[in-house]
């Protein structure tokens, strides 16, 4: 495979063509410094066959980190732990490159805003524009952080340009909005950027490698165009970098930078062929690409090394089993976004991890270790969290059946994927449906777990994973004949033949619903009784947003602050006292009804006690204890699996 063949940055040899890209994580220490956990993470990585380690965006200011327990690199105090960090990664077998940028879009810690221009689309009352001398202040900053960041052993240095950083505030005219030197026409625009380049250049040399992550495009009328990231590239490569790492999307307004699974994979390379076209320094672009459209962009020649970043997070080993042929064996990244990006937004997590990987981020603390004693362990259910108790015990040397209902593995998962735009969720029950016969565990489908089954197991210990079942309320008319659920329309055991539809419940679920029937041409009116609708998705990392914007062209209507008190034969009758009803009531006309007001707990573990006895442990973990979401439960299964 040509993503295999070596491939050079400037002086450097790489063993292969995969580039692991920047992604924060919040594993740093409170002041930027490097801690264990994070050196661990980088190091796993480094050791799964990547060509590449670009180590997450480093502060440059002490009162500037993007997010809370970013990586530093503004002192020289932080020298000793990032040469530790780059020697466990070269140890590993892995090149390493730092990037280092500055956000002002997002302090942490009550900076005040500065921007390129005062009068930028974001920037309120208080926003101060960058004088001259100060841009000159931050091109050194960025130099003295290029300086340190060969000092402590990186092979290379990433200027971070893209994305709604400071530097690419400037590039785009978008944000851009300044009438001397800095701004106006692409020479004021490009600037600042090449005066970073050129002040690196003059401290570093000419051998060292220098590599700037820029958008080849923001995705956004009035903002940085193709035209611009190809005009960009050739400025730079006179300015003498080493390479160039295509990226794209504008910050908050759209996210194509870390797109969720509604955007299409790829969407950058045709940005990069035609960057790769007009300049001779190589090209790196990636956003999640599949094995075989890395091989095929290589060997097209869109680019010339594919960047790896979520892939990476959901499994370090991706260049090893590729290169092996094991592709089959990848825990593929679904693009779900809620454990890695949903990890820096959500402050009450530890930081970044995965979905489907609790290793990621935890790996000091998630290691899987034999067992002391071999038991016999039944897993009831084959959702993600059976799955993964069934993955977990079974490395630990455990003989494993898994028993599952239904004809195919996934639970939840395999409805999760129907609504539109996320057809990347089947891979998660693609992975288990390999992974866990290649590890030997007994896989028995189609089998209901009835306590005369249990009793006859001589098993150790039972795991109850069986997930949960959709609420019903008890209202006036929920027996109708046109009043149905969620699950039963993606199962296919109800259709919607009639318009229009009103949906009970506007959160994740609701919202999704509403998306899979309108995009069938039918009039959808969703029903919440909060204040906002997907209240239960994490907001800002795109996922939720892109919905509620494909809900807004489809126009579907959604109604909050509104409780559904009964429903009649062609109508929905809501108040507008969400509480327990009364104040003002209105009627929605409706022909169909779907309820979409959660899960609960699917009981079986008082069912199957019994049956267990005294010779058995029995546990139950994920939806079937506590309903919640996927990670929560995988998560929980991983942890149990670790100590049986």
């Amino acid at each position: 495979m040509k993503l295999f063949e070596p491939a050079r940055i400037g002086p450097l040899e790489l063993k292969n063509r995969l580039v692991m890209t920047a992604m924060s994580t919040r594993l740093a220490g409170p002041r930027g410094e490097v801690t264990e956990q994070l050196t661990e993470y980088y190091a796993v990585r480094a050791a799964g066959g990547v060509g590449m380690v670009t180590v997450e965006e480093a502060s440059i200011h002490p009162q500037l980190p993007h997010v809370p327990n970013a990586l530093g690199v503004y002192g020289n105090h932080l020298l000793p732990g990032l040469r530790n960090l780059t020697r466990r990664i070269h140890d590993a077998g892995a090149h390493t490159s730092l990037q280092i940028g500055l956000y002002f879009r997002q302090p942490v810690n009550g900076f005040p805003r500065f921007a390129a221009s005062a009068d930028a689309p974001d920037c309120r009352p208080g926003c101060m524009e960058l004088t001259p001398d100060e841009i000159h202040y931050l091109t050194g900053l960025f130099t003295d952080a290029a300086i340190r960041t060969r000092e402590a052993g990186f092979d290379a240095v990433e200027i971070h340009a893209c994305h709604g950083c400071i530097l690419s505030e400037f590039l785009s005219p978008y944000w851009n909005r300044r009438t001397d030197e800095y701004g106006g026409d692409r020479t004021g625009r490009f600037r600042f950027a090449l005066e970073i380049l050129e002040g690196i250049r003059r401290s570093l040399g000419s051998g060292y490698p220098v590599i700037y992550r820029i958008s080849g495009s923001e995705f956004h009328q009035g903002g940085f165009s193709p035209e611009d990231g190809i005009a960009l590239s050739c400025a730079l490569e006179g300015g003498g970098v080493t390479a160039i790492n295509v990226s794209g999307g504008l910050g908050h307004i759209n996210h194509i930078s870390i797109p969720p699974s509604d955007v299409p994979r790829g969407i950058l390379l045709p940005l990069a062929q035609g960057i790769k076209s007009a300049v001779k320094v190589p090209i790196i672009c990636g956003n999640s690409l599949t094995p075989e459209m890395a091989e095929q962009a290589v060997s097209d020649g869109w680019t010339d090394l594919v960047g790896l970043g979520r892939p990476l997070i959901a499994d370090p080993e991706w260049p090893l089993k590729v290169r092996e042929g094991r592709s089959r064996e990848i825990r593929a990244c679904i693009r779900c976004n809620q454990g890695c990006f949903g990890g820096l937004r959500d402050l009450k997590t530890p930081g970044l991890t995965c979905l489907y990987n609790p290793s990621a981020g935890r790996e000091l603390e998630r290691t899987v270790h034999p067992a002391i004693a071999k038991r016999k362990i039944a897993v009831i259910g084959g959702g993600p969290a059976g799955c993964e108790a069934a993955r977990v015990t079974r490395l630990r040397g455990h003989d494993v059946l898994l028993i599952e209902k239904e004809g195919r593995l996934g639970g939840q998962f395999n409805l999760a994927a129907l609504p539109l735009k996320k057809d990347d969720f089947t891979k998660l029950a693609e992975f288990y449906t390999n992974e866990l016969p290649r590890l030997g565990v007994q896989v028995r489908l189609n089998t209901e777990a009835t306590p005369e089954l249990i009793g006859s197991l001589a098993v150790d210990a039972i795991v109850v994973a069986t997930g949960s079942i959709p609420v019903v309320p008890r209202i006036p008319g929920g027996d109708l004949p046109h009043v149905t659920t969620a699950h039963d329309i993606l199962t296919g055991k109800a259709m919607i033949g009639k318009s229009p539809v009103a949906v009970i419940g506007g959160g994740a679920t609701g919202l999704e619903t509403a998306d899979y029937l309108s995009e069938r041409g039918l009039d959808v009116t969703v029903i919440e009784m909060l204040d906002a609708p997907g209240r239960d998705m994490m907001p800002g990392i795109g996922v939720r947003e892109s919905l509620l914007a494909r809900l807004a062209e489809k126009k579907v209507r959604i109604l909050t602050g509104y409780r559904a008190m009964a429903i009649e034969p062609d109508a929905v009758v809501a108040s507008d006292r969400p509480l327990k009803g009364g104040g003002n009531e209105i009627r929605i006309s409706a022909q169909s009804v779907v309820f979409c007001l959660g899960n609960r707990a699917e009981d079986a573990m008082s069912r199957l006690e019994p049956a267990c006895g005294f010779r058995n442990l029995l546990f139950g973990v994920g939806d079937c204890r506590f309903p919640g979401n996927a990670l929560n439960a995988i998560h929980a299964a991983y942890d149990l699996a670790a100590i049986l």
